[in-house]
Formats: structure tokens, sequence, C-alpha cells
């Protein structure tokens, strides 16, 4: 685990349970590499119809972030399911099922891996060149974002005066999708899925909004 997992885990579940509802299942690591990734499951409920999953262990040792942007060092990724995707087990042996996971996890250890960061704004891939993450989507890379699905209360959590934990959603994207940021900027490829509606709740056949371009 990282320096500080023992420390924060029970303040970042804690503010998971403050904005998102209780914690369901946690999904532990069995092996970990620079930090040890867990997913809290928060499960559906008749007032919030769609699972939220949040990652812990992502924070617990700081990105390389550039002078002038310190209080961005600390981050844990989240994301949100359909009420009728399944998020047991025995259902996430099924990779068409898991990948949402698994995507927080890999995504949450790129920073370390790296010698990195992340933030609003920025990519990551599926691979070199990028490959779907499932055989039932056609989403091969992620665009990080601010959380629309809850209050801007739960964007933060401050450990310390010198460490602020931001939860950044992680928005699934297509191929098109990432070219197109890469080209005209990450801001423009938001401002088509704002106007779409699309927000942190994956859809797994939403429109792609830069289909042949």
């Amino acid at each position: 685990m990282g320096f500080e997992s023992g420390r924060d885990l029970a303040a970042i579940g804690a503010h998971i349970e403050r904005h998102w509802g209780p914690v369901h299942e946690v999904f532990h690591e069995i092996e970990s590499d620079y930090v040890h990734i867990d997913v809290h499951v928060v499960r559906a409920t008749p007032e919030r119809p769609y699972h939220v999953l949040v990652t812990s262990g992502m924070s617990d040792r700081p990105m390389k972030v550039p002078e002038g942007a310190e209080e961005c060092g600390y981050a844990e990724l989240l994301l949100a399911l359909p009420q009728n995707w399944p998020v047991d087990h025995a259902s996430f042996d099924d990779e068409r099922n898991y990948w949402p996971v698994r995507q927080l996890k890999r995504t949450a250890r790129f920073p370390h891996l790296y010698e990195s960061w992340l933030w609003v704004g920025h990519t990551v891939t599926n691979g070199d060149p990028p490959e779907p993450f499932a055989s039932n989507v056609g989403f091969c890379g992620g665009l990080l974002s601010s959380p629309v699905l809850c209050h801007k209360d739960a964007w933060c959590l401050a450990i310390s005066p010198e460490k602020q934990i931001q939860f950044l959603s992680l928005i699934p994207v297509y191929l098109e999708e990432l070219l197109f940021a890469w080209k005209v900027g990450a801001d423009a490829l938001i401002k088509r899925l704002n106007e779409i509606g699309v927000t942190e709740l994956v859809v797994k056949d939403r429109r792609n909004v830069c289909e042949g371009q």
C-alpha cells in the first residue's frame, strides 16, 4: 500500500458516504504496484438510479504536477453505471461488465507509473494504438472531467492544509473523440459532450460526437 493508505482511507470512505451514499462493497486489489487501488461501490437507489464507483489509493502518493499546480497533486476517480449494470463479483468475471472497474484502476495508477499527473481535460488511452475496452463497447480511452451528478462540495476532500484530494470523473470516449481532443483541444470535446448531456454516467451506446471527423 501507499505510505498514507491507513491514515486517509477512513476519511475517503466517509467522504464517499456523505456525498454519494453508503458503500455496499469495496473491490480490493490482491496485488498492487506503486499504489494500492480499491474501488468503492455505492449501489443504486430509487432516488439515485445509478451505481457510483469511486477509487481510493490513487491519492496515497502525490502526482508529479507542474509548478503552480500543487493543489492538483492528489486525486481520486469516479464514474457511474446504470442501475441494471451488474456490480457483483460473479458478473465481474465477464470483461463486458468489469471494464469500468479495470479502467478506473488502470487510470488511477497511470500518473504514478509514468511520473506524471492527471487533471480535467487530460486523456488516457487503452493501449497504443487504442483498443476497445471490451467486446460490447466502442470506447477506447478516457477523458478526465469534473463530476456533474453530485454537489460541488463532493469535488474536494481536505485532508490537511497541504493535502487536498480532488475527485475527478472518468468519461469513456471513442477513438474519434480522442483524436479530436488531441487536435482541437479537450475543452472543445467537453463542450460537444455537454451538448448531448454526457456525464460520468456510462451509456454504452451513446452517440459518438466526433464520428466521421
